[in-house]
């Protein structure tokens, strides 16, 4: 029965993401296509990659992609229905004279002007649209970006909380910290950062609030399939891993307390790990297939030109693939702020780990299982070379769940219960 279940929720999480993709193009104001434009223009005022912070990659925000990611979603243009549900088209219009190339592409221009580009972003969900459409109705792009902010604000808040709840206080440090280097302010006012992080923290805190329900209902596979699913839907390819490891972690804290032994842990992870990646990729080939069936078959060229490029050798010459791990650790390891906060957090716990061990006299050995989990995103990194090499400056954050899981072990080893 709960395996039916599983298919059942899997597949009515394939078919409500396709039917939001719809739903959006349904809704169409007058202030939805004013706040679009105000918003574009806004956003076209500072620079396309805007930093926060000075000198501290982390906090740019991907302004590019944010007027993309308006554009795309206010499209009102005279294609079809379906063309429009599932094309992902924008309207770009050439530079006029005088005219930069950014301010031209920071215009936002009603959809009856046939747009330059749309099928070379086809490949993503866009999954973004719906709710955006319903904010853009009554919200302008200011305001919209300050409730993105308050809404991650208020999840990493109630996931401490859960975590207190549940036990897991010993993490906490490891999670404020793995987050505090995502820099969530960058997260919270960028929209498109924003689709991993809330996606994550949601599934965070779904975990830790019905981790015995979903069990019960679904088994916590489906639950990792429909995440990456969810993943892959709302998400332009940012930091996917993070929506995985971050309760990923968590629940092999909550195995540990269950007394499972590393073999069971082991086995777990992984198989939790390919369930999302299952969903995560299976959406990807689904959202590739619809695109041939409603576009035609010269789609696929584009397609798996743009998949093997992502996946390719970082550009230049002289650029390796382990290159692409040393400018993404850059971000976090070139700032003396950054290393002064991980070395403090790592005193704090090695100063917890010694009192632990002078009262227990033991450790648990199982916590080293979190290696299995920590190395997910240097694979990520390997593979998605050429992606983590130009956008380094987001692309970092996937490193951010390793964090997090090699923090959360020597807690995790030293929090041995009596048996």
């Amino acid at each position: 029965m709960k395996n039916k279940k599983a298919v059942w929720a899997v597949l009515l999480t394939v078919f409500l993401c396709a039917a939001c993709s719809m739903t959006a193009f349904l809704i169409d104001t007058d202030s939805m296509r004013e706040h679009a434009k105000q918003g574009v223009i806004m956003i076209g005022e500072m620079a396309y990659q805007n930093e926060l912070v000075g000198g501290f990659k982390s906090s740019i925000l991907d302004n590019y992609t944010a007027v993309l990611m308006l554009k795309t979603a206010a499209y009102t243009g005279p294609e079809t229905f379906l063309y429009k549900a599932f094309g992902g088209f924008r309207t770009e219009l050439p530079a006029q004279e005088g005219e930069s190339d950014w301010e031209a592409y920071c215009t936002y221009a009603d959809g009856s002007q046939s747009p330059t580009s749309g099928f070379g972003y086809s490949r993503y969900w866009h999954g973004y649209t719906l709710p955006l459409r319903l904010l853009l109705c009554v919200l302008n792009v200011a305001n919209i970006q300050m409730l993105l902010y308050a809404a991650q604000f208020g999840l990493i808040l109630l996931v401490a909380w859960m975590m207190h709840r549940r036990g897991f206080s010993v993490l906490l440090p490891a999670f404020a910290l793995s987050w505090f280097l995502m820099m969530p302010a960058a997260m919270g006012i960028c929209i498109q950062y924003a689709t991993a992080s809330l996606t994550s923290l949601t599934a965070c805190a779904l975990l830790l609030s019905r981790k015995e329900k979903i069990e019960e209902t679904i088994g916590l596979p489906a639950f990792f399939c429909m995440a990456g699913i969810v993943t892959n839907y709302v998400d332009l390819l940012t930091f996917p891993m993070a929506v995985l490891l971050f309760p990923l972690v968590l629940l092999f804290a909550f195995r540990m307390k269950e007394k499972r032994n590393a073999a069971a842990l082991a086995r777990e992870m992984i198989v939790l790990t390919v369930a999302w990646g299952a969903g995560y990729g299976g959406m990807w080939v689904f959202k590739w297939v619809l695109d041939v069936l409603i576009f035609g078959p010269h789609m696929i060229s584009s397609i798996l030109g743009q998949a093997m490029l992502r996946a390719s050798a970082p550009a230049g010459e002289s650029a390796a693939r382990l290159d692409v791990l040393k400018i993404n650790l850059a971000v976090l390891t070139d700032k003396a702020a950054y290393l002064f906060l991980m070395g403090l957090t790592g005193l704090a716990e090695v100063v917890y780990i010694m009192r632990r061990i002078m009262v227990k006299r033991r450790m648990d050995a199982r916590a080293f299982v979190l290696l299995l989990p920590a190395c997910l995103p240097i694979i990520w990194m390997l593979v998605m070379a050429n992606h983590g090499f130009d956008h380094s400056f987001f692309t970092y954050r996937t490193l951010c769940g390793m964090i997090f899981a090699l923090y959360a072990m020597p807690m995790l080893l030293a929090d041995r219960e009596e048996q």
